[in-house]
């Protein structure tokens, strides 16, 4: 039985779909996958010297490191303890938007739904998926530096 002319379109059009949501799918396939994520190298950048660290409290500093001749530059957080320096993100793990210290509270909120983390970095309310990120730090040459993923 030889198809009729809509049939024929209906299947050119469902294979042209088809076809334009598999060029889409792929490369968020690629990007989303954990051996995209794996395939980044840990590098380690200067953030300040042994003497500006603080010795106690909490410190909003700026990251600024440069990767394949990009500046790139993000907020972080500095928690010093007797253990030493932590580095947290300051990018909130629900959507993204920058948290602020509240020093009165001693937490970090999100100004964009609420979400409140300790001073571990540990998500106590609202609604962020996942803790802070905790950045890898050594000390280089009297430098404090902080690991990020290139």
């Amino acid at each position: 039985m030889k198809p009729n002319r809509r049939e024929f379109s209906k299947k050119a059009l469902y294979g042209l779909l088809a076809f334009l949501g598999l060029g889409f799918f792929i490369p968020a396939i690629k990007i989303s996958s954990p051996l995209a994520v794996r395939e980044r190298q840990l590098a380690f950048f200067p953030l300040m010297s042994e003497d500006d660290i603080p010795r106690a409290g909490i410190k909003k500093t700026e990251l600024i490191f440069s990767v394949n001749g990009k500046e790139w530059k993000t907020r972080v957080f500095i928690v010093s303890s007797s253990e030493g320096p932590t580095i947290f993100s300051a990018v909130c793990s629900h959507l993204g938007c920058l948290v602020n210290y509240q020093k009165d509270k001693g937490e970090f909120v999100c100004p964009c739904h609420g979400g409140k983390y300790d001073l571990s970095g540990k998500n106590i309310a609202g609604p962020p998926p996942a803790p802070l990120m905790r950045l890898p730090v050594m000390m280089k040459g009297g430098m404090l530096m902080v690991g990020v993923k290139v």
